[in-house]
């Protein structure tokens, strides 16, 4: 993954390590030239805190400014943003259903095509208090200190349901597997039950989960042959698509480009790929 100038992936405290991976920070000087990024999807929740200038995101042909706080997700489209001079950034990026086990909102509530301020979402001020407490600190470390003290204060304790959704990723890296008929005969639950699941704590069903792995391997072995020649027939095979076609669609679906219009970007630079988190 290429990052910006001025900008790091901070692992997240060990105790958190269920709830969210890493912060990623930008903190760009006033001389700094305005930067534009792509970020592939993740299928994870992002909790920005800007305490900066406004940055503008788009997510398809929507275009939003994040003045202070927002969240988005779970991310299932390319995001475009920009990162303007005087940028002083902190994402939180969450992993599985960490964020649910903060807010305890359904996230099926979440529209992944649009920009969200949680403190709506929640009818509080509680994250433009924390905004407020984190903004005049002068150093990164204590911010992410503190950032990290209010979700170990606010986290609901690892339960059932979460041991379920975390025992259940092997599952889907199975392609001879019905993850959900595995998980619910795991579980001694229907299949609709762990559906529900899904979508109440993750914000999508486990067969988009499915699609979205197979596409994120896809992205990681593109990015690693870079720049050499792909041979996409073998591609199809390897990744279990059924003909290309089928690896097109998926394209389109989450980077809204062909195969080959991808690469091109690859090449010319500012495409990142998230880190790999924990589980996936």
């Amino acid at each position: 993954m290429t990052l910006p100038a001025n900008s790091q992936l901070i692992e997240a405290d060990e105790r958190l390590a269920t709830v969210f991976s890493h912060f990623y920070c930008v903190q760009q000087p006033s001389q700094a030239i305005s930067v534009s990024q792509q970020l592939l999807p993740n299928y994870e929740m992002l909790l920005v805190f800007n305490f900066g200038p406004a940055i503008p995101f788009a997510l398809g042909d929507s275009v939003y400014e994040v003045q202070q706080i927002a969240v988005v997700g779970p991310l299932q489209k390319m995001l475009r943003y920009e990162l303007p001079p005087n940028t002083d950034l902190i994402v939180v990026n969450f992993t599985l259903n960490g964020f649910y086990r903060l807010l305890g909102v359904p996230m099926h509530q979440f529209k992944t095509t649009e920009w969200e301020n949680p403190d709506v979402l929640l009818n509080s001020n509680c994250f433009d208090e924390l905004w407020q407490q984190v903004a005049p600190m002068t150093t990164l470390a204590n911010r992410l200190q503190r950032i990290s003290e209010y979700a170990l204060t606010h986290l609901a304790p690892i339960d059932v349901v979460t041991d379920s959704l975390l025992e259940s990723i092997p599952y889907f890296k199975q392609t001879a597997v019905d993850p959900v008929k595995a998980i619910a005969q795991q579980n001694q639950v229907s299949t609709r039950s762990i559906q529900n699941r899904f979508q109440t704590h993750l914000g999508y069903s486990a067969k988009e989960l499915t699609r979205f792995l197979r596409f994120k391997k896809v992205l990681g072995f593109l990015s690693e042959q870079q720049p050499g020649p792909v041979d996409w027939l073998a591609l199809v095979l390897d990744f279990g698509y059924h003909d290309h076609s089928h690896l097109i669609k998926d394209f389109h679906y989450f980077l809204g480009v062909t195969p080959r219009h991808f690469l091109s970007q690859l090449a010319q630079g500012g495409v990142c790929i998230s880190k790999s988190g924990k589980f996936y």
